[in-house]
């Protein structure tokens, strides 16, 4: 485990805590997160996905079982969070956000990192197709976690936010676009192809950096029962309940590895847009993002350390 956490984690980690330094030191500004961002998100990381995803043999890389076992999986968590939810008795201002941190996993960032850092690009494509499912099923689900427990009522436009957001994702239409050429067995042209390495090159140590500016710890004594019930169904039980979806539907250790890191990822910084756009709790939101954030650490140095020689 310790070779694990010093050769592996460490490493991503180091550049989390250095984007929450330099953002304490204001060499990162809000201008500069919000500007980066979105380059990161519709140009860096798409361009990295198009050009992995679209080069890795179709067939070998998608598996139904394994989409269905993560579904599945996430599901049984959101039941948990509803029971939990009651159990703990939180607050009504905070019931959506609450369940939506305990399924809805920073992947596009965190997971994608951990993954390509640790697997390589040989079995990052794996885990890239079946994001692309997970994430499809988060939003979905904070659609009904938003509806059904945020303190907003959707009318009018509002209704059609998340299903707006969902559709115009560029990871979500990237995977898609990079899955159908594979498929067809399609070869992108070399010039592309190394147009597309350069700019996905600067996807996760700037995303990572981004991580880290971001952090923010203090309503956390205000929160200590739902970060913890948060903490202990998003980064426990969702991963647990797959594995054991996973083991049982005798799923190969090649596509167990790359849906556990997924579903282990930490809650997305989209909980936070979604709460102050949506009716949640924002506070809640940060503050569980950040201090899930630097857990996760751990919970994927035991999850790698089960899995990786």
């Amino acid at each position: 485990m310790l070779h694990v956490l010093i050769d592996t984690i460490l490493p991503i980690f180091s550049i989390i805590l250095l984007g929450c330094f330099l953002n304490l030191k204001r060499m990162i500004d809000p201008g500069y997160i919000r500007t980066a961002n979105q380059i990161i998100f519709y140009v860096a990381i798409p361009a990295l996905l198009l050009k992995e995803i679209s080069q890795a043999p179709f067939r070998e890389n998608f598996s139904v079982l394994a989409v269905v076992c993560a579904l599945g999986a996430m599901s049984l968590t959101v039941l948990f969070s509803v029971f939990c939810m009651k159990q703990l008795k939180i607050a009504a201002v905070r019931q959506a956000t609450f369940l939506q941190s305990s399924f809805h996993g920073n992947i596009g960032y965190l997971s994608y990192a951990i993954a390509y850092y640790t697997l390589g690009e040989t079995h990052f494509a794996r885990l890239a197709i079946l994001s692309s499912f997970v994430m499809l099923a988060q939003n979905l689900f904070a659609v009904w976690a938003l509806t059904t427990y945020g303190i907003k009522e959707f009318t009018g436009g509002k209704r059609w936010v998340i299903p707006r957001q969902v559709l115009s994702n560029p990871i979500i239409i990237t995977v898609a676009l990079g899955m159908g050429y594979s498929a067809l067995g399609f070869t992108l042209p070399l010039p592309l192809r190394k147009g597309l390495d350069i700019l996905g090159g600067m996807a996760f140590p700037t995303a990572l950096l981004l991580i880290g500016a971001s952090l923010s710890f203090g309503s956390f004594r205000s929160m200590v029962k739902e970060i913890m019930g948060i903490g202990f169904l998003k980064l426990i039980c969702l991963p647990l309940i797959g594995l054991a979806l996973m083991r049982a539907a005798h799923l190969p250790e090649s596509l167990i590895l790359p849906g556990i890191i997924l579903l282990a990822a930490p809650p997305a910084t989209i909980t936070y847009v979604m709460a102050t756009e949506l009716g949640g709790d924002p506070e809640l939101a940060a503050t569980s993002i950040s201090i899930h954030t630097l857990v996760s650490a751990l919970t994927y140095t035991v999850i790698l350390s089960a899995f990786v020689p």
